[in-house]
């Protein structure tokens, strides 16, 4: 008996599709995923990102987190560093609670119909990254869990999708937080942030050792545009304390490099003193700069751990049974602001003397145009830095620019800060 047509059909057309190059796809389920994350105890600024998937695009999601906040320390969330980065958002707000261990964040992408920008993640998509740090005693290969919950704080937050603007079945994957048991070297500023005329920045040098430690090796790479290597100093901390018996330091300013090189037990008697393998971390010195003096814009400088240059090249290294081990590095990162720099009699601030600079300054002295914004650097009128600004700035300025009079006084002819400091005010 022949086949029905619709029976036939039936059987022919999955075929037909694949011929045609067409895929039927079941809907992805959404999804929130916490990634794995290993770290060393007492390892600060840790970051693991979350993940989202979805088949239909996001109008917004809900994050709920709990961790054990005797071995976790929970420190919110990093909004900058996954998708939300990138896009425009309706609404955030977030908590911490770092007694409970529990912390929630609820992000509204798209908070109205038709919800034409919500955010399609049908491939996953880093969506935000939780922050925390570990705490000193985390025991090496052990496993901690950061959850994702369907309920935290008072508000029960659960952890979940939102598609135009409902949420939606969620599937929560938890993840891990691993231990590790590796040797460890972090270079940190002890403010985080440096200003124009600092002098002595602490940059503390803390070590974790998974094995007694009879010495060490320390290479610091920096820009010599940025910093001026100061001094170095072990007082007060483990080194000190555990009597290293040979320390030694050489810098190399215009390369920006700087060593130092520590054995604990070289001479008699040979009593055998090491740093001891405490299981956290401990300072084994701090190296001090001072910020470039003409330094004129802000930026992000890192102080590294690199080999040094030159001849013999001297590494970061532990010494552990009379072997030099490679520890894990961690480099120190500082925001360097060189905040109230100016050109002094650049009224205008495009770092440049011409006649508009003397208009403005004449403006702002006379009060001609009182619609006019004020200078944001008042310091740059006072062209002959006696500490006011009167007729003499403008006339002097003048004779500068047109009949090779006095110059301005310092900072000049380099945009710089004051060195002689009074009452005005510079906000550049």
């Amino acid at each position: 008996m022949l086949p029905s047509i619709s029976s036939l059909l039936r059987n022919l057309l999955p075929v037909i599709l694949v011929l045609q190059g067409v895929l039927v796809l079941e809907a992805q389920s959404p999804s929130l995923r916490v990634e794995d994350v290993s770290v060393y105890p007492g390892q600060s600024g840790v970051t693991t990102p979350i993940y989202g998937l979805s088949s239909d695009p996001v109008s917004g999601f809900q994050i709920a987190v709990s961790v054990d906040p005797d071995r976790i320390l929970l420190s919110g969330f990093d909004l900058e560093g996954g998708v939300l980065g990138a896009i425009n958002v309706d609404f955030t707000d977030s908590f911490v609670d770092i007694v409970e261990g529990e912390a929630g964040l609820v992000v509204i992408i798209d908070s109205e119909a038709p919800f034409d920008t919500s955010l399609p993640i049908s491939t996953e998509t880093h969506l935000v990254s939780l922050a925390f740090d570990a705490a000193d005693w985390l025991i090496p290969s052990n496993q901690e869990l950061i959850s994702l919950e369907n309920t935290v704080g008072t508000a029960a937050l659960p952890s979940t999708i939102l598609v135009e603007g409902t949420e939606v079945a969620t599937t929560l994957e938890n993840g891990l937080l691993s231990v590790i048991e590796q040797n460890v070297l972090i270079a940190e500023s002890t403010t985080g942030v440096a200003q124009l005329g600092d002098t002595d920045h602490e940059i503390s040098i803390r070590g974790y050792n998974s094995e007694d430690l009879q010495g060490f090796s320390i290479s610091l790479v920096y820009d010599p545009l940025v910093w001026e290597y100061s001094h170095v100093s072990i007082e007060g901390t483990i080194t000190e304390t555990a009597g290293a018996e040979f320390v030694e330091e050489f810098s190399n300013d215009a390369e920006g490099n700087v060593v130092l090189g520590v054995l604990l037990d070289i001479l008699p008697p040979y009593s055998g003193q090491v740093i001891p393998a405490t299981g956290i971390e401990l300072e084994l010195a701090r190296f001090y700069f001072d910020v470039q003096p003409d330094l004129v814009e802000s930026t992000i400088s890192v102080i590294e751990f690199s080999p040094s240059v030159g001849s013999p090249t001297v590494d970061n290294v532990f010494v552990i049974d009379n072997q030099s081990i490679q520890p894990l590095k961690v480099d120190a990162v500082i925001e360097v602001e060189a905040v109230n720099i100016f050109l002094r009699g650049d009224a205008d601030g495009d770092f440049y003397l011409d006649l508009s600079d003397v208009i403005n300054n004449l403006v702002f002295m006379t009060g001609t145009c009182p619609e006019c914004p004020d200078p944001t650097c008042l310091k740059a009128l006072d062209v002959n830095d006696n500490g006011m600004i009167d007729l003499a700035d403008g006339i002097q300025l003048v004779n500068y620019l047109y009949i090779f009079g006095p110059p301005p006084a310092a900072p000049f002819p380099e945009p710089g800060s004051d060195p002689t400091p009074d009452s005005l005010t510079c906000q550049r």
